[in-house]
């Protein structure tokens, strides 16, 4: 403000600030913005990539996420479900994944045996296969495979023992047979459920060795009457589910005798 000294009046000047409208925050708003807007495209943008994929593609790119020291949730009990700790594109060699021998060797033998289990119906309600990092598990119950209180081998247990020896010779690989027992299926000679799942695990390996050849070195026959219950023995439902007989595969580089035996 200042006087006019000729006229005795006072003149008021005014200045305007040349920051403009938003100049105490300058434009860096606008980068922050423009970053915003570039993110939440590039969010939508692979939605629709993975809306777009095909499952096969979906299931490859999901074990590239997976932690390669942890093992896939790999118990599958589920009779329809086979193990799927590795994509069938894997096994053939698909170049986006390299997965060890072993690895390659489980699914191929998972495949045969669900193949086998389930080539015939009163077999396949009755029957299961699991898997775990030591090998992979056919599961028959003894009323498929057995006379009542003996160890008289069925046909149909021959046809089943048939085509797991075709596994044995395909691949080298070492078995395991199991047998399970509990106190209400001995009789016969057998004086009590040890004898029994013992006579019985003997019937199928014998049955593999002289029948179908299968070299004994790569056998073994163990009777665990009923001291590894699959369910609780609280009804009788649950004890025949307990009543069967395992085949469990394993590759030659890990010798059944030093495994744990208090399951695959």
């Amino acid at each position: 403000m200042a006087k006019n000294s000729d006229h005795g009046k006072t003149v008021v000047i005014y200045r305007e600030s040349d920051e403009g409208h938003g100049g105490h925050h300058g434009g860096s708003w606008k980068v922050a913005y423009a970053d915003f807007v570039t993110a939440l495209m590039a969010f939508f943008l692979l939605l629709w990539l993975v809306v777009s994929l095909k499952p096969q593609k979906k299931q490859e790119l999901s074990l590239v996420f997976q932690d390669k020291n942890v093992p896939s949730k790999e118990k599958v009990q589920n009779l329809e479900k086979v193990p799927t700790f590795i994509s069938p594109d894997a096994v053939k060699g698909s170049p986006e994944f390299k997965l060890s021998q072993e690895n390659k060797l489980k699914y191929e033998i998972a495949l045969l045996v669900k193949e086998l289990i389930t080539s015939d119906l009163s077999v396949k309600s009755n029957s299961g296969v699991s898997n775990d990092s030591s090998g992979v598990m056919m599961q028959v119950n003894n009323s498929v495979m057995f006379r009542p209180g003996s160890a008289e081998l069925t046909p149909s247990a021959l046809k089943m023992l048939d085509g797991v020896a075709k596994i044995l010779r395909d691949f080298k690989i070492n078995l395991t047979v199991r047998g399970h027992a509990d106190d209400e299926e001995k009789g016969g000679p057998y004086p009590s459920k040890w004898e029994l799942s013992a006579a019985r695990a003997a019937a199928a390996t014998r049955y593999l060795a002289e029948k179908a050849g299968i070299p004994t070195t790569r056998l073994r026959a163990v009777g665990l009457a009923d001291s590894q219950p699959l369910v609780p023995p609280t009804s009788a439902e649950n004890k025949s589910r307990n009543r069967r007989i395992e085949f469990f595969y394993t590759s030659p580089d890990m010798r059944p005798s030093e495994r744990s035996q208090d399951g695959p």
